[in-house]
């Protein structure tokens, strides 16, 4: 065989190898990459490292548990379905003016992000605005700012943009 035939020879294999292994496949949530059976959410990652560059957060505070709007955050999410709501423990909270997102988890209820909304009189968990389970295959962090996004466009989006999950339930490699 000549050497010329080695390049067509090599290209052929590896299309041969890739359609083997590799696939893209759609659902009602978006497009994802297989690889050997194991699902991929190549274009959230993507979104996901595109708004870590792009996005501004000075006008953003992660909140301690010291911190008032975190003891007020517990606390509403605590007495909003009990009794299982009660083992509210909050991985992180984030605030911007009047809203304050919290990423919690629970012991018997699945994982949540929460937006709190801060009138002049009270704080109210949005109803609308709670994503509450797990996202995989589909990278966590965009999933989540898109749908809490959505339910909520007058909310300052870099509070979102902002928002990092800390949570092992949100971890890609959990669940």
């Amino acid at each position: 065989m000549g050497k010329k035939a080695y390049l067509p020879l090599l290209a052929l294999t590896l299309l041969a190898v890739v359609s083997i292994h590799v696939e893209w496949t759609t659902d009602g949530n978006g497009t994802l990459l297989v690889i050997d059976n194991n699902p991929i959410d190549f274009f959230g990652s993507v979104n996901d490292q595109w708004n870590r560059v792009t996005r501004e957060c000075n006008a953003v505070t992660r909140l301690s548990p010291k911190d008032e709007r975190y003891v007020i955050a517990e606390s509403l999410i605590k007495n909003y379905s009990p009794p299982n709501s009660q083992s509210a423990m909050i991985a992180s909270a984030w605030s911007m003016k009047l809203w304050t997102l919290v990423e919690v988890e629970f012991k018997d209820l699945l994982p949540a992000v929460v937006l709190i909304q801060t009138t002049d009189s009270q704080s109210f968990i949005v109803p609308n605005a709670v994503w509450s389970g797990y996202t995989k295959p589909w990278a966590a962090a965009p999933h989540i700012r898109n749908y809490i996004e959505k339910q909520m466009p007058q909310m300052p989006v870099a509070l979102t943009r902002c928002f990092d999950p800390q949570s092992l339930s949100f971890n890609r490699l959990q669940h």
